[in-house]
């Protein structure tokens, strides 16, 4: 079968999508990390291929409009729910969270599916003359499976931006965890999954746009190779870091007892902070005293000179709980484990600063950063400057 040369392009690429979401898919499947997300990993990118594999379906068997008519719409909802479990397996406690999923994450792809059959059992001929015309063809089977399919397309734009929603919720709880158990977390923060929904949403906002222009302003043909494109897209910045990427909280076990994050997926505790230190009754004068150990042994034994300092490291030096330990830094102490060591390390670093004989990056390493960025963030929020704007004012005196 010859081809136009105007679709040659469009079919490149959809190819291209697909055995590029298929490599990754392969990566996934006979990778040997454990802790590795794979069935959700799997799960996405199964997906994006078979949405990526639509023009090339359709140009070798046109009849196949109608299977992949079908299979889009499920791609479309399960894509969310996919990524939802990804990202809470990501931000889950500890090595030993499962995570239960809720079966309500199944309603959308169930429904999507519904609909898919409905669109499959139609006559030959019925997709092709739906799209091209506009037209039912006629018949109940047929206006039932364009009602439906309409019904969803709407409400996917609704499921979607609540689980971007929830996603963006949890990675923020996530960020609030890590502060608590960890001195540097660069390594274990998901910075790159909130671009990637940024540009989502951009990209979902753009689409909206031109579906607007086009059925209220003028017609607007959008060429078949833009999906191809996201789609590809898509795959690359997921299998950029997904494919590496371990959950952060469980990297060196259990944490806390008190992490939310070992509850089940529907209920109003998928935050992972909520309603901390709910079952402890510390009393004001053990706090104090778990204060002052705490306050001792970092003055005695500089332990955020360790840039790989954790919260179960602390708690075992003082020999206190680690969830004491964690409740007395965010109630006593009104800090983060994060922000107290840095506070310390901050403090560790003024003299050096002032003296100006050895470089930012030398000081930042030597008092347990992990980077001069880091350090700089820590500084300006403790001094409200940059580590030179400080010395020059220390230098020239309070005149």
């Amino acid at each position: 079968m010859t081809l136009p040369a105007a679709d040659t392009l469009p079919l490149i690429l959809a190819s291209a999508g697909t055995g590029q979401a298929l490599l990754c898919l392969l990566v996934v499947v006979t990778g040997q990390s454990g802790e590795l997300p794979r069935h959700w990993l799997a799960g996405q990118f199964g997906v994006l291929a078979s949405l990526a594999a639509g023009p090339v379906v359709i140009a070798i068997q046109p009849e196949g409009l109608t299977l992949m008519a079908g299979l889009v719409l499920v791609g479309l909802y399960a894509l969310p729910p996919l990524f939802w479990g990804y990202v809470r397996a990501l931000t889950r406690a500890d090595r030993t969270d499962r995570l239960a999923t809720s079966p309500w994450h199944l309603a959308g792809p169930g429904l999507a599916l519904a609909s898919a059959v409905l669109v499959w059992t139609l006559p030959a001929g019925s997709v092709d003359f739906i799209l091209t015309t506009g037209e039912l063809p006629g018949g109940a089977r047929a206006a039932t499976a364009v009602l439906a399919v309409f019904v969803l397309v709407i409400a996917w734009s609704f499921v979607s931006a609540f689980y971007v929603w929830r996603i963006l919720a949890r990675l923020k709880a996530y960020r609030h965890a890590l502060h608590d158990h960890f001195s540097n977390t660069e390594r274990r923060e998901l910075t790159w999954l909130r671009l990637m929904i940024l540009a989502i949403i951009a990209v979902w906002l753009a689409v909206m746009a031109l579906l607007v222009w086009d059925n209220l302003i003028a017609s607007l043909a959008v060429p078949p190779l833009v999906g191809s494109v996201l789609i590809m897209a898509l795959t690359a910045m997921l299998a950029a870091r997904g494919l590496s990427q371990h959950p952060g909280l469980a990297a060196t076990g259990p944490v806390t007892e008190d992490t939310a994050a070992n509850t089940p997926d529907a209920t109003a505790t998928d935050d992972l902070p909520a309603e901390k230190y709910r079952k402890s009754a510390l009393e004001p004068e053990h706090a104090a005293r778990i204060a002052a150990r705490i306050e001792a042994i970092m003055a005695k034994d500089a332990l955020y000179l360790d840039p790989n300092l954790s919260l179960p490291r602390l708690a075992k030096a003082i020999a206190v709980p680690a969830n004491l330990v964690s409740q007395v830094l965010n109630q006593t102490l009104d800090t983060t484990f994060f922000d107290y060591v840095n506070r310390c390390r901050i403090e560790a670093s003024l003299p050096r600063i002032l003296a100006g004989e050895e470089t930012v990056l030398t000081i930042a390493l030597d008092v347990g950063f992990n980077a001069r960025s880091t350090f700089y963030t820590a500084f300006k929020a403790a001094t409200g400057q940059t580590p030179r704007d400080w010395r020059a004012s220390q230098v020239a005196g309070p005149g």
